[in-house]
């Protein structure tokens, strides 16, 4: 059998230009012979069929060139840095903060520990955040992960290859707080009557409302003491009075029941209803805070019943009644 074209070449002269012969498939009873790498060959054997060898031209996916494109990946390449250059900042929360490194426009949320902070703004080199507030003081870890939920990693800039520490941010008491306690501590057994005066048998809350305006509060038409007068409303002097209004003014306080004591900190206000009247019957400030696993203990300073550091659990105990708290913002 023979497959080139009839008319006879082997006599051609040598000099003379031939022409390339057109390459051709040759389809033989289960064999397939090609002559072309870049055509496609598909059996039809799973059907039944009988064609053996039909011949598809190549798809999209095997064009030449055609590998998945590269997409760059965050990466962060710097500590926790806040305005004053520290990885720190306050228990209140609201520090802004800044890490570099690559791509971090791709940066959509942030964890300090098991809190979720805010992204305040990304650019390629930078993420700009904000803590949130903390119930613990020392340092947490922080995350950062982009729109998948994928952790963002951490490098060194010196060594780019190479994953260092993870990020971490360290909560410091808050100066606020601060001033707070350092006069809770300096008075709660000797009084600064000389200035906000002193009421015999029931000063609680006049020296709670004292630790809110060292801790930076200002009197309002609703909660104030005059000095010149020594006039006191109700919501400074009464702690069933201070409950109202702190409910009414949620800006300053949220109410927190003993279930969630986990959530009170140092600087919040403690009240107890010694009959379970529905009123409050003695208030302080929370001096203290232990936590255990999950569970919390709280300590409280007052006057009245002058203290410092007194157990919530054990004047329960001994006076019974339910206790309940304001978490100050």
């Amino acid at each position: 059998m023979r497959l080139n074209s009839p008319r006879d070449t082997r006599n051609r002269p040598r000099h003379s230009t031939e022409r390339p012969r057109e390459k051709r498939h040759i389809l033989l009873p289960g064999s397939i012979i090609a002559a072309s790498s870049a055509v496609a060959l598909s059996v039809g054997l799973a059907t039944g069929g009988g064609a053996i060898g039909a011949v598809s031209e190549p798809g999209p996916s095997a064009a030449a060139g055609s590998a998945p494109a590269w997409q760059p990946e965050p990466i962060v390449r710097s500590s926790i840095i806040a305005a004053n250059g520290t990885s720190a900042g306050s228990v209140a929360g609201g520090t802004v903060v800044t890490v570099t490194g690559a791509d971090l426009n791709k940066v959509a949320s942030v964890n300090f520990g098991a809190n979720p902070g805010t992204v305040v703004s990304v650019t390629s080199d930078t993420a700009t955040l904000s803590t949130p507030a903390s119930t613990r003081l020392g340092a947490v870890p922080v995350e950062l992960f982009d729109a998948d939920g994928v952790a963002v990693p951490v490098h060194s800039a010196a060594t780019p290859s190479l994953a260092t520490a993870p990020l971490s941010f360290r909560y410091i008491p808050d100066p606020k707080v601060a001033a707070q306690t350092a006069y809770v501590l300096a008075h709660w057994k000797d009084y600064n009557s000389a200035e906000y005066g002193r009421l015999p048998g029931n000063d609680c809350v006049n020296f709670t409302s004292q630790s809110l305006i060292a801790r930076g509060w200002t009197m309002d038409a609703e909660w104030s003491f005059n000095a010149g007068t020594s006039q006191y409303s109700a919501a400074w002097a009464s702690s069933t009075a201070f409950a109202a209004y702190l409910a009414a003014h949620p800006n300053r306080a949220t109410a927190l029941g003993d279930d969630r004591r986990a959530q009170v900190k140092v600087g919040d206000v403690v009240q107890f209803d010694w009959n379970s009247s529905g009123d409050r019957d003695h208030t302080g400030i929370v001096t203290r805070v232990e936590k255990t696993g999950g569970s919390a203990r709280i300590y409280y300073a007052s006057h009245t019943m002058d203290n410092d550091f007194k157990s919530v659990d054990e004047s329960l105990a001994n006076a019974g009644g339910t206790v309940s708290y304001w978490s100050i913002t």
